[in-house]
């Protein structure tokens, strides 16, 4: 055989071969590919989608269908995505078409999270619409037309319903020519309307103008008055400052007081701490008021009470006797030692117990004063206001106190003292013991 003839059976074996292996294998391409990662979808119709369809991002091919199946009565899609490629969580998948005949291929919409897609993820898919089902829709439209076409003529070939388009036609006709008759006839009034209705809202403009100047004017004068007065506002603010310390001095300096008493600290707060001595007291309460009763048929009470005036850490002290001729009449006496005087005080005064109301008058505190006590409660509280010194300058002086009876024995006393005037205000709290 010859040379050239062993040539052309060689090349066209060859050439054979080639043509059944591109025809079996497809794309020699994905031959010399390195296997992606898996993604699936899922479509109610893969109608158009066969296994290696293309499968692109923003245009750009990024794998293809590896296989197609039926799953539980909707098509499931396997994609393979190249290994260089990452997905978003949140993509979405549609199929599409090149041109309006042209073949079909997944386009992936990217999702906006940060989180990747896993492999055997599933992304979710949106509708589209096969030639068939869009032939259908015409269909169904078509239809809709056609009826709504029927409705028009039976409504127009009703000789009432033509009449009434027809005079329709006519008030509008009617209405555009008289509107354009009275355009015509007050041209001038409008254009002169048009013109004040300008100047007014000229006006406005200049108006708001003057007024804005005014405000900044008025900031101007109201900044350089800040200016002028900075040094007096400041020397008020020191003022207020120190006001504010020395009241939180106060509360502190009471808050510490009270401490002291609630933990039985000092005489006042062993007083109101010690149970036993509260016995010892009532006891010896009992033991006087014995022998006191027997001595004679007058009504006599008596007791001692104290009171503590945080501000100055003092303590006052009030002794006082009263008796009752008569239910409705008393008199009273009082020894009280005052240590902002140094020295003893007396009170002898005389009252009328008249229902809730009891008013008194006389020597209070060694000097002429009155008074009136209000009872609530059946006497379990009294308010009292009490006024002496009447010569003092500029005020007398005036007490307000409160006595509440914890039992027959004691009571809870406290109130404000010199109350008219504010540099000598004192907050007082104390107890008493009654006979």
């Amino acid at each position: 055989m010859k040379r050239e003839v062993k040539i052309g059976l060689f090349l066209s074996g060859a050439i054979l071969i080639l043509a059944v292996f591109i025809f079996i294998v497809g794309d020699l391409s994905t031959l010399f590919q390195k296997p992606g990662y898996s993604l699936y979808l899922y479509f109610d119709s893969a109608a158009g989608l066969e296994k290696n369809t293309i499968v692109k991002l923003a245009g750009v091919k990024i794998g293809d269908i590896n296989n197609i199946r039926l799953k539980e009565g909707q098509a499931e899609v396997t994609l393979d995505i190249d290994n260089n490629v990452r997905l978003r969580k949140g993509s979405t998948a549609t199929v599409a078409a090149l041109g309006l005949l042209g073949e079909k291929y997944i386009e992936i919409l990217p999702g906006k999270q940060l989180a990747l897609c896993q492999p055997g993820d599933t992304i979710a898919v949106l509708p589209s619409m096969s030639f068939d089902q869009l032939g259908s829709e015409l269909v169904t439209i078509s239809d809709d037309i056609k009826q709504t076409g029927k409705t028009l003529r039976e409504i127009i070939g009703n000789e009432e319903v033509k009449e009434n388009i027809k005079d329709t036609l006519n008030n509008i006709s009617q209405f555009a020519s008289d509107l354009k008759d009275l355009s015509g006839e007050n041209k001038d009034n409008l254009g002169l309307s048009i013109q004040k209705t300008s100047e007014a809202i000229q006006n406005f403009d200049n108006r708001v103008n003057d007024l804005s100047q005014s405000m900044d004017e008025f900031v101007l004068l109201l900044k350089d008055t800040v200016k002028e007065n900075r040094e007096s506002v400041k020397t008020n603010l020191e003022k207020i400052s120190e006001l504010l310390n020395k009241a939180e001095k106060s509360l502190k300096l009471l808050d510490k007081t009270l401490t002291n008493i609630n933990e039985g600290e000092g005489t006042f707060g062993k007083l109101v701490k010690s149970p036993d001595l509260y016995r010892e007291a009532e006891k010896t309460i009992d033991e006087i008021k014995k022998i006191i009763n027997p001595v004679s048929s007058i009504f006599t009470s008596a007791n001692l009470h104290f009171e503590y005036f945080p501000s100055h850490e003092s303590l006052k002290s009030y002794l006082s006797f009263y008796l009752w001729p008569q239910s409705s009449k008393f008199f009273m006496g009082q020894i009280v030692q005052d240590p902002g005087l140094d020295k003893f005080t007396f009170s002898l005064q005389g009252g009328l117990r008249w229902g809730n109301f009891s008013p008194r008058a006389g020597i209070i505190q060694s000097k002429v004063g009155a008074a009136l006590d209000y009872y609530i409660l059946k006497d379990l509280i009294k308010f009292s206001l009490e006024s002496f010194d009447f010569n003092r300058h500029p005020h007398p002086h005036f007490r307000l106190y409160m006595d509440i009876s914890a039992s027959k024995y004691f009571y809870l006393h406290f109130g404000l003292d010199d109350f008219s005037l504010s540099d000598q205000r004192k907050f007082f709290l104390g107890l008493g013991l009654g006979i």
